[in-house]
Parts: C-alpha cells; structure tokens; sequence
C-alpha cells in the first residue's frame, strides 16, 4: 500500500486512485490518533494516581457520567451543524490544543508534577483524568463515524484490517519512545511527560491534515455513503433528518440492532474495567505509587498489546472477514474472553492478569473494533455520528460505572481473592455478550442481504380495494355493485 504514497503528488483519474488515497489518508490519519492515544493514556493512570490517589480512581467514572451528558449534547448539535469531515477537524485540534494546555500546567511547580503530594484536592489530576476518558467517545467515536461514512461494507471488510494495523504500529512506536526518553535519558520525568504530552498535540494536527488533504482531492461522489447509495438505488427520496440533542439516544432505543450494538460495546467495557483497575492497584503497589515507575510499565503494557493487536489487524481481521460473515466473526471476541477468564480464575496472579489483558485489548483493538464498526454502515448518518456518540459515551461510561460499583465493593478483598471475583463477574457476562453477538450479526446479515437501511422509514404504499366482480350468466360481463364503487380509490 505504501508503495503507492505517489498518489498524494498526481492527477488522480481512475476510481482505484481515489480508493487508494482514500484508503492512505484514513490510515495515516489513525496511526496519528493512535499514536497520540498510546502516549496519553498511560499517563492517565500514572497522573491520576501521583497527584490525586489510587483509592480515588473509582469515583472518577461517576463523575464521567455527568461530564458526559452535556458534552454528547453539544456533540449531537454539531453533527447537525457541521459537515462529517469537519467534525473530526474539530475535535482533533481542540484535543490538540488542550493537551498542550495540561502540558504546560504540569509543568508548573505547585500544581503540576513537581508537587509530590498525593492529596483528592488536586484539581489538574481529576481535569486529566477526565480529559482522557472523553479522548475514545470524542476523537476515536467521529473517526470511525467519518470512516463508516464514506465506506461500503465490502470496503469495509477489505480495507478496515489494514486501517487498524498501520495503526498498531503508531501505538507501538510513540509508548516505546516515551519508555526510552523517561528511562534512557536525564531529563527529569517532571518535563519529560509534558514533553510528550506535546508531541501528541503534533500527532493529532498530522492527523487532521491527512484527512483535509484526501477530501479535497476525492470527489464528492467517491466519498458518498452507503445510505445514500441505497436510497438512489432504490428511488427512496432522502427525508430530511430530525435534528435535536437527543436524536441519536431516541434512535439508538428505537432500533433493536444499534440497541444490540450498545450492549456488545457496554459489555466489553464493564470487563475491561473491571480487570484494568486490578492490574493498575497492583502496578501502583509494585513501584510506590512513584510516577516514573508506573508511567514506564504502562508505557511497556501499551506496547505489549499494540504489538500483538498489529498481528491480530494482519494475520486475523481481513482474513477472517474474507473467510467468515460479520456474524461470526463477532462471536470471536466473547469465546476468547470466556477462555481467559477461566484461565484467570485458575491462576489468580498478577502475570496472569498482565498476559489477560494484554490479550484482551490487543484482540479487542485489532480485530473486535474494525468489525463492530461495520456495523454502523449500513444505518443513517443521525446513528453513525449521534447514536455513535452515545454508544462510545454512555456505553463506555456506563459500564465503567457498573465495573468501579464492582471495584469499591470488592476492594476490601485480598488480590487473590479480588482476581478470582473478577473473573467469576466477568464470565458470566460473556454468556450475555454471546447472545446478543449471535443475534446482532444475524440481523446485520439479514440488512445487507435485503439491501436495507437502518433509520430510514419504509416508504408506505397505499394497498388498492379490488372490486367485488359479479358475473351477467346471460351475457358473461363483468360489472361493479354501487357499493364498490364507493370503497375504490
């Protein structure tokens, strides 16, 4: 693929060029994002639990939801007003811009990093703590709303693999550089990690750039939707959509299957929280609670499983979509789920966890994301941007709630006791995880096969009273009674 990075500086004539650059452009765009993602979020722990305390994580997913509410209402009112592209700009250099801000804060001697005083206090570490868990619904959420936007679903299942592995590299190339500059260097770690805090500001402007510059050069009917591509087919003329705050969670309860895709993302994550914060408490016990060493083993635990979530995107995802239905290929994930929690159950430890979640993540990221998210393609654009957004917002957010509920209660437990908890919790959510799986692939299928769209309303056809016949025996002619004549239309 990249040996066609020529095309960026040609006329474009053919259809293939405009795919190709499209198909560059959206992975150069998400290596970016990754990038910058990989970076921050192992900050994210670190930062919180040095300036605020670990005992405090837990409450920051309460405080999320009421962030949250306000932040996915002002979101839907921009899908309104802005164009798909636009919407990532946006979000890509306000993030942008805001991670410089907490780069220069923390710089600062008495509220930032210098400050060793663990205390609940602390404002900048609940305001980074916040900041990040809003990076997924808001700049990873558009990104693949903008994706599903302008893709078909054979696109999808061909392009999608190679999307996320370029982007696995981003996310293990920038953690590795930030372990080598905070342990191979003499810079302080104090400055080191605004440092790169300020890198990843530059990661997310590249990104923007890369969209800007295919959708100039694409044209407009290249970069069409599936939806639209349906109603031309089909001859459905377009109704212009409703507008509100509240339209993608209105969808998102009318229609079963977006329902259904809820719970595969709310599932996943009450899992992953459960599991994250166990693994976090024992890093954070294992180094002091010192910044430097936490930083450094989740910088390590990010690479771990962008590494091997970059072989799952190469070898598995665009293979096992070729080879096998969206419907399966969802079953993957919960399957291999249920098989690590009994292996965590078995041998409660903190290795044990570390191979689980490097696991967990690195299937989730590099196959379970790309073919959930050709899901959305054949809905409407109110449910790829809005219902999107509170799926990836609520549905994170919720289940983050539910798993730190899980986490107060379980933690007068022992860590062994705790691991063995959270494995039994999670099983047996897997077993609802496989059903629903089973039954939104079903009816994924069912759409593409009736070339359907989800959102659009089926035109209603007026049926037509077929008049009562009698038969003249004398003359055989066909004649309507008065009272016919009345019903026809």
């Amino acid at each position: 693929m990249f040996s066609k990075l020529n095309l960026f500086n040609k006329n474009l004539t053919s259809e293939k060029d405009f795919d190709t650059l499209k198909l560059i452009s959206l992975s150069i765009s998400f290596f970016m994002i990754i990038a910058s993602y990989s970076l921050l979020r192992p900050f994210k722990t670190s930062i919180f639990f040095s300036l605020v305390g670990r005992e405090y994580q837990p409450i920051t997913k309460f405080l999320t939801v009421f962030i949250m509410i306000p932040t996915m209402l002002f979101y839907s009112k921009l899908v309104d007003k802005l164009k798909r592209s636009y919407l990532v700009h946006v979000f890509l250099l306000v993030y942008a811009a805001m991670a410089i801000v907490f780069a220069i804060l923390l710089t600062h001697p008495v509220i930032g990093l210098q400050n060793t005083s663990t205390n609940p206090n602390r404002i900048l570490g609940w305001a980074f703590y916040l900041f990040m868990d809003l990076y997924s619904p808001l700049i990873l959420s558009t990104f693949w709303a903008f994706a599903n936007s302008i893709n078909s679903p054979s696109d999808a299942k061909k392009n999608y693999g190679y999307i996320v592995a370029v982007s696995r590299i981003g996310g293990i190339i920038a953690p590795l550089i930030g372990w080598g500059l905070i342990n191979k260097t003499s810079m302080n770690v104090t400055t080191m990690i605004p440092l790169l805090m300020s890198m990843t500001a530059i990661f997310l402007v590249i990104s923007s750039l890369s969209i800007l510059n295919f959708t100039k050069k694409v044209p407009k009917k290249y970069l069409s939707s599936y939806e639209s591509k349906q109603l031309e087919k089909t001859h459905i003329k377009k109704k212009k959509p409703k507008t509100g705050m509240f339209e993608g969670l209105r969808l998102m309860t009318k229609h079963p299957y977006v329902l259904g895709i809820f719970g595969l993302v709310y599932i996943y994550e009450i899992i992953s929280v459960v599991l994250d914060y166990q693994m976090q408490v024992l890093i954070s016990i294992a180094n002091n609670n010192a910044i430097a060493g936490m930083s450094s083993y989740m910088l390590l635990y990010t690479a771990a499983f962008q590494t091997i979530g970059l072989v799952f995107a190469v070898v598995g995802t665009s293979s096992l979509l070729k080879k096998f239905d969206v419907a399966k290929c969802l079953m993957i994930m919960p399957i291999t789920t249920a098989v690590l929690m009994i292996a965590l159950l078995w041998h409660p430890h903190i290795v044990t966890i570390f191979v689980v979640m490097v696991l967990l993540r690195s299937l989730h990221y590099g196959f379970n994301t790309p073919v959930r998210e050709i899901l959305y393609i054949p809905t409407v654009k109110d449910i790829k941007f809005k219902s999107k957004s509170w799926i990836d917002s609520f549905g994170r957010t919720g289940a983050k709630t539910t798993g730190s509920t899980f986490n107060l209660l379980a933690q007068t437990q022992s860590p062994a006791t705790f691991l063995k908890l959270d494995s039994i919790f999670s099983l047996g959510l897997t077993i609802v995880w496989g059903v629903i799986s089973i039954a939104v692939g079903k009816k994924y299928n069912n759409i593409i096969e009736n070339n359907e769209i989800v959102g659009v309303d089926k035109p209603q056809t007026q049926t037509l009273v077929q008049p009562a016949e009698i038969t003249l025996p004398d003359t055989g002619i066909i004649k309507q009674t008065p009272q016919d004549k009345q019903k026809e239309i």
